[in-house]
């Protein structure tokens, strides 16, 4: 099942879905993948990636006054996931 939460980061980053939307829909899906136990059936370097767009998804707020530790605007989010996924 984590295939297709990392399939759904490759949409973002593909344009297909607005950082907002990719942050509130990714975070909800590792969620459920988190609570049903399916995170731990996938291979270590995917389970890495997938937490670490879901840290990224986390830091993202598309509003102007961010807090310091929102560190990520739509661009930057893009760009942060992109690098997360080639690995």
């Amino acid at each position: 099942m984590s295939i297709t939460i990392l399939k759904f980061a490759e949409s973002f980053v593909a344009g297909r879905l607005s950082a907002e939307v990719f942050a509130e829909a990714y975070m909800e899906l590792w969620k459920i993948e988190r609570d049903s136990d399916s995170l731990r059936l996938d291979p270590q370097p995917l389970n890495e990636c997938l937490s670490s767009v879901f840290c990224a998804a986390d830091m993202y707020n598309s509003d102007d006054s961010r807090e310091e530790y929102e560190e990520f605007d739509d661009e930057m989010l893009k760009s942060e996931v992109a690098s997360l996924i080639k690995k």
